[in-house]
């Protein structure tokens, strides 16, 4: 039975406060785009789909930042820049030791994920994001592979000249940044240029990053545009504190144990990125888009690693990656539409992996070069069946192909080499009933998969090589729910079920190496909640929460409950405008997030947390400038609590520790013409 203790004892606090940054207004008509994969009111999509719209201010080098208040999305920062902030959604993406897995990623249209599943958003130039989409439930399983949830991010567009500096200080951390757009009736060019820095929250975390994005857009016709988009990031020294044990965490949260130091853990990280589409939204519309791209990896792990059979303390990585993929939208009939399109992916890795010889590259443990290709295909249709019912349904079918070329076969370390292929299909279908022009009724069901990714493949629990016996999860998921809408509100609520069949879980870790295996069953059952309510002018409440119950269904760990997933979570923000003639907004937030438990047996959990947050925003004009000005106090009550967990972690430091209070100011000037 689900339990509704924790959200209860949340909202019974009274004072409530705010993070970093305030939410930009909303539009009168929300319009949606990931749940049908064409523009849709948000009333009228049959699908849980919340779109947000980032203020720009503030101190923003965490993705958590952005998606923080999403109900059932748990983004959970783990105050530690050479790790990806770790995200869940509904259970999806929970047990990712390393990036993000399990969710859809993808930016203007552009995948952020790989063939494999695997995705990150350190890349992303957080500042210039306009609004987000994330979609939960069934119809998320039509964008493919790995896809238990979607979240779509959109680049801020400009509608006039402008040139914009920003800067902002807290006690920790430093950043810079500018932007210029130059528009014109027919195109726009916009760049932006930012630094980032830190000496971190804990010693031995002093982290850097610049980027730089260029995006130009040109309106062929009156339907169509093209769009040049090209972003570079560097990340010259990303230092790693590690996790904590629970007694470690327990004992001090700002502590580095002496590994960190000893081996000289850090990363190193170069991308850069060139994508292109071309979209017509006329009569029929259609998109194709193409993409090429290079990272680097460079990182020290906090062992030596120089057995034979191990994969050594260094990681070199070099990534390849292009795709190409299009879409076309057709009418079939006068109430049908069909969307038909495909994709063809593929990533290039060379790994190399070394000894680390205290903080030295040493000798060569790992050599091997690793591919993964896909090509989908896919067809939506949209049936308006009447004025207030409306039907979606799709189907994409999967050809997910893996090659590992295994170079380091030495004395006992067995030839890693392998080819493994995945057929998979996907689909599922969706109805919206508009009760009343505020009112809306939605359901939908459907089966996704999630394949193995190359990491998860690479060994096997005998010790031998590719682990070409690891299968692909499935999933089967149903939800329901209602949404409101009015001139002051906005609130949506929705129960699902998730049945998932061979989850991937971590087998053993030994030498270096983590090998995997496919579980039974696992189940998650939940309700989630939001509420936006314009009070008056001066006075706006956003609520969202969500309960969820997920545990292993059978085996062994029949009834223990999935690691890394909060049962709970409640966060509650208030928007304030004291005086409407003075451009003063004051904002407050809580968060509370019940405990997580860090192993498959649940021996331990990092304990329920609540904490606190402030904001004050203020913005002038005079002609053509604007000047702004914020200040931040982030973890009012200096809370020592647990950020983020590491799943199964086998030497047991299962703890990322959050950040204590601090206080952050900045101010940008803008000249617009």
């Amino acid at each position: 039975m689900l339990c509704f203790k924790p959200l209860l004892t949340a909202s019974s606090l009274a004072v409530l406060f705010h993070a970093s940054a305030i939410s930009a207004e909303e539009p009168v008509e929300i319009i949606v785009i990931s749940a049908t994969n064409s523009a849709q009111n948000w009333l009228q999509s049959p699908a849980s789909i919340d779109i947000s719209w980032p203020e720009q201010s503030g101190l923003l080098f965490d993705s958590a930042q952005l998606l923080q208040g999403i109900p059932g999305l748990q983004a959970d920062s783990r105050a530690n820049f050479a790790q990806d902030t770790r995200l869940s959604v509904r259970g999806f993406g929970s047990r990712s030791p390393f990036g993000i897995r399990g969710i859809y990623l993808q930016q203007d249209g552009i995948p952020l994920s790989a063939p494999d599943g695997q995705g990150q958003l350190a890349s992303v130039l957080l500042d210039n994001v306009q609004s987000l989409e994330v979609l939960r439930g069934p119809l998320a399983v039509l964008y493919g592979n790995g896809a238990g949830a979607v979240i779509s991010l959109n680049s801020r567009q400009y509608s006039q000249n402008e040139l914009t500096t920003r800067a902002a200080l807290s006690e920790q951390h430093q950043q810079q940044q500018l932007n210029l757009a130059l528009v014109s009736d027919q195109q726009s060019l916009q760049l932006a240029a930012k630094q980032f820095k830190t000496k971190g929250y804990r010693p031995h975390s002093r982290a850097a990053k610049d980027q730089l994005q260029f995006n130009w857009q040109r309106r062929l016709t009156d339907s169509l545009q093209f769009n040049l988009r090209y972003d570079w990031t560097y990340d010259p020294y990303l230092q790693d504190p590690l996790s904590l044990s629970p007694e470690q965490w327990r004992q001090d949260p700002r502590q580095t144990i002496a590994a960190a130091t000893l081996f000289d853990t850090e990363k190193t990280v170069k991308q850069r990125q060139t994508s292109i589409s071309l979209t017509d939204d006329g009569t029929n519309p259609f998109q194709l888009a193409l993409w090429q791209g290079e990272r680097d990896i460079n990182q020290r792990l906090p062992f030596p690693g120089s057995a034979v059979t191990s994969a050594g303390g260094e990681v070199l990585l070099n990534r390849q990656y292009h795709g190409l993929k299009g879409q076309y939208q057709l009418t079939l009939h006068n109430n049908v539409n069909a969307v038909i399109g495909g994709s063809a992916v593929r990533t290039d890795d060379r790994r190399f992996g070394f000894i680390n010889d205290f903080g030295q590259r040493g000798e060569l443990r790992r050599d091997e070069n690793n591919q993964a290709s896909n090509i989908d295909g896919f067809i939506r249709l949209n049936y308006q069946a009447s004025a207030d019912i409306n039907w979606h349904g799709g189907w994409r079918y999967t050809d997910l192909t893996y090659q590992i070329t295994d170079y380091y076969i030495q004395g006992e370390n067995p030839d890693d080499s392998g080819t493994r292929n995945y057929y998979q299909q996907a689909f599922a279908v969706g109805v919206n009933w508009q009760l009343s022009s505020q009112l809306a009724w939605f359901a939908s069901a459907g089966k996704g998969f999630e394949t193995p990714t190359l990491a998860e493949l690479a060994y096997s629990p005998n010790g031998g090589g590719i682990n070409l016996q690891l299968a692909a999860s499935t999933n089967q998921q149903w939800e329901t729910g209602l949404k409101w809408q009015n001139n002051q509100q906005r609130a949506s609520f929705s129960l699902f079920n998730i049945d998932t069949d061979n989850e991937i879980i971590a087998q053993n870790s030994d030498g270096g190496r983590t090998s995997f295996a496919n579980a039974s069953k696992t189940s998650r059952v939940g309700l989630e909640l939001q509420w936006h309510y314009q009070l008056s002018a001066q006075w706006r409440s956003e609520l969202s929460g969500h309960i969820l119950r997920a545990e292993f269904d059978d085996g062994v760990r029949a009834g223990m409950q999935l690691p890394g997933v909060a049962a709970s979570e409640l966060n509650w923000q208030w928007h304030f405008t004291p005086l409407l003639t003075v451009p003063l907004h004051v904002t407050l937030q809580s968060h509370y997030r019940s405990k997580v438990y860090t192993t498959d047996d649940n021996s331990d959990a990092a304990p329920a947390a609540i904490h606190f947050s402030a904001s004050v925003h203020s913005q002038q004009r005079y002609q053509h400038w604007q000047f702004s000005q914020w200040l931040s106090l982030n973890n009012i009550t200096d809370k020592a609590y647990v950020g983020a967990v590491v799943v199964n972690q086998a030497n047991g430091r299962s703890f990322e520790p959050a950040a204590g209070r601090e206080f952050a100011a900045g101010i940008a000037v803008s000249y617009r013409w």
